[in-house]
Order: structure tokens, then C-alpha cells, then sequence
């Protein structure tokens, strides 16, 4: 273990190190750990964690572990040396305050991916040492308990509105309160915005379910992001909005993409087709629209939903936009009412 800084937490009162070991160590040294205190949380169901196990065998870094001690005499230690001395005569009566899961994983990806996974990999360590349990109680609850945990979709809304400058954006993004108030006829809808943000990292239009509770919803979006391998994925959200930017300049597709379910059908659509809708001239994707609607004026609405059908059938049509921007209408008919 090395040790890198060494400071004072004033609020539990108590040393505060940082620390690089690797995998080998965890698993002979941090894992043993894990179920030393009751106080510690269960560890939860494997499947959550199984694309961890797939990125640490590709080399992923693993966010820091933290593990505390409670040790007065400790907390007076000033010394780098000393803590590396102390920490490997002591390290098991140190337990694990942020992290059981992650270390859970790390074993069982070592057990299941025999010989695949790099022992030597970095691994970083936050390590508290208290003066008393209260202290260590008091900082473990900021830590896990001190708030219910953000779903994929509250941590995306919160990403995307400090990663966009939605007032200050060549293209108009607003919420309807904020296009009130600057007195703004026509923008987009901030909720629409994150809907399509949605969309495109879960890669599926199927992100809004009246049939599925709002928790399992959030699960099933989580689940969908970690399996389209967005980390590979060199298309980045940036590239669809301004895209979106310069087709909006046409009032009419300005307009078209205000709708939310189109808006998510094309951001979901474009990844597949990337390099086909950026060479289309704005003109000519204005034309295909056209086309496109007056195709899906040809359905029985009142057989369908209409919102998933339209959010299905824009992605479908954009996905392979080169082929059905050249059908005429009513074989652009035939085709749109095959799609599930």
C-alpha cells in the first residue's frame, strides 16, 4: 500500500488518508473485511453488478474503497512511513465504510474470470481513522445513508442540465416556466431534451411505461444503459444536438422535433445511422419528413398508441433513413405498418 496524502477531517475529527494498492491486496486483505461488522450493508444481488465484473476484466478503474479504523492513539500519526507500517499490522481490525459491493464483485470476477483479471490493476483507497464509533457512525451515514439513492434518470436529468447551457444554446432549450418568463414563444422543452438524452444512452424508445411503476422503469433504463456499451461507443450526445441545431433552422422540422416522441425516435435512430443523417442536407431531411408524415397519417389512431407507435416508427425510419427516404408514400406505408 502507498500511501499519497495524509490530512485532518475537522468535522468527525479525525486522519484522513488516501492510499493506491491493487487487486491482489484486496482480495487477500480487503475482502475479509467485508462481513466484520453488523453495521455493514448485505451485499446485494450479483446481477447488478455483472457489468462491473465485464469492465474490471477489461481494465476499468474501480471508484476508491473506503475503510476506516477506530484508533485514538492513530489519529496522531503525521508520517507516510507510518501509516504504511501501521496499516499492515493493523489492517484486520479495519472494516469496509463504502464499498462491499464493489469488493464483492472484484472476488467474484477473480473467481469467475480465472486468469483474465490484471492483479496488478490499481486500486484506490479513502482511509478514516476515528477516535470513536460515533464519529465513524456519523460520517458512514453521509456516506450511504444520508439520502435515497439517485435512479439513473435523476442522475442523467442532473448531468444534463450542468453539461448543456439551455438559455444560452444556439438551439432553444427551455423549460415551459423559464420560456415564460423570458418571453419565449417557441423552444424546446427541457423534459423533452432528457427524454431524448434517455433514449440515446439506453439506445430504446421504451423509456416511458404507464404499465410499469416509475422504480422498475428506472431499473429497466439502468439496465438498458449498461448494455449498450455507451463507453464504445465514439458517438457522443453532442453530435445529435447539433445536428438537431442545424436541421431546427427550418421553422417546419423545428417544429416536428418539438414533438417529444419524435425527438426521441431520432435520437434513438440516429446512433445506427450516424454518418447518413449528418451528410443530409437540411432541405432534403425536411422533405423526408414530409414524407414520413404523410405515411403516419395513413394509420388508424384510434387502433394504435399513438405516442410509442410514433416514438417506434421515427427511430425505425431514421435507422434506415438512406432506403426509405426514396419510397414513395405507400410503400413507406406498407413497410412502417410491419414494424412492431
Amino acid at each position: 500500500m502507498y500511501i499519497h496524502t495524509i490530512d485532518y477531517d475537522k468535522v468527525i475529527k479525525s486522519r484522513y488518508v488516501t492510499a493506491v494498492t491493487n487487486y491482489r491486496y484486496a482480495l487477500n486483505y480487503l475482502v475479509p473485511l467485508i462481513d466484520r461488522l453488523d453495521i455493514q450493508r448485505n451485499i446485494q444481488d450479483s446481477k447488478f453488478y455483472s457489468r462491473l465484473e465485464r469492465d474490471l476484466v477489461k481494465g476499468c478503474i474501480m471508484p476508491p474503497l473506503t475503510l476506516a479504523f477506530i484508533d485514538q492513539n492513530a489519529i496522531n500519526i503525521e508520517d507516510s512511513k507510518a501509516f504504511s507500517i501501521y496499516f499492515e499490522e493493523n489492517i484486520k481490525e479495519g472494516f469496509i465504510l463504502d464499498g462491499i459491493q464493489r469488493l464483492n464483485t472484484l472476488q467474484r470476477t477473480f473467481k469467475k474470470y480465472d486468469g483474465e483479471l490484471d492483479l496488478n490493476r490499481n486500486l484506490y483507497l479513502n482511509i478514516v481513522i476515528c477516535s470513536s464509533m460515533d464519529n465513524l457512525l456519523y460520517r458512514m451515514i453521509t456516506l450511504n445513508n444520508g439520502q435515497k439513492p439517485m435512479s439513473a434518470r435523476h442522475q442523467i436529468e442532473i448531468l444534463t442540465a450542468n453539461l448543456f447551457e439551455f438559455e444560452g444554446s444556439e438551439m432553444p432549450i427551455f423549460t415551459e416556466r423559464e420560456a415564460k418568463r423570458l418571453k419565449i414563444k417557441v423552444a424546446f422543452n427541457k423534459s423533452d431534451f432528457i427524454k431524448g438524452y434517455l433514449g440515446f444512452l439506453a439506445n430504446s424508445t421504451n423509456i416511458e411505461n404507464q404499465k410499469i411503476i416509475e422504480e422498475k422503469l428506472d431499473e429497466l433504463i439502468a439496465d438498458k444503459i449498461l448494455d449498450s456499451n455507451i463507453t464504445e461507443d465514439e458517438l457522443e450526445f453532442s453530435d445529435i444536438v447539433g445536428i438537431i441545431n442545424r436541421f431546427s433552422t427550418n421553422d417546419r422540422l423545428f417544429k416536428w422535433f418539438k414533438n417529444a416522441n419524435n425527438f426521441i425516435g431520432f435520437c434513438v435512430g440516429i446512433k445506427s445511422n450516424y454518418q447518413v443523417i449528418n451528410s443530409t442536407k437540411t432541405e432534403s431531411f425536411n422533405d423526408s419528413v414530409r414524407l414520413f408524415e404523410q405515411a403516419f397519417e395513413s394509420f388508424n389512431f384510434s387502433k394504435i398508441k399513438v405516442g410509442r407507435i410514433r416514438r417506434n416508427l421515427v427511430s425505425y425510419f431514421i435507422k434506415n433513413y438512406g432506403e426509405l427516404s426514396n419510397t414513395d408514400v405507400l410503400d413507406l406505408v406498407d413497410i412502417l405498418s410491419q414494424v412492431d
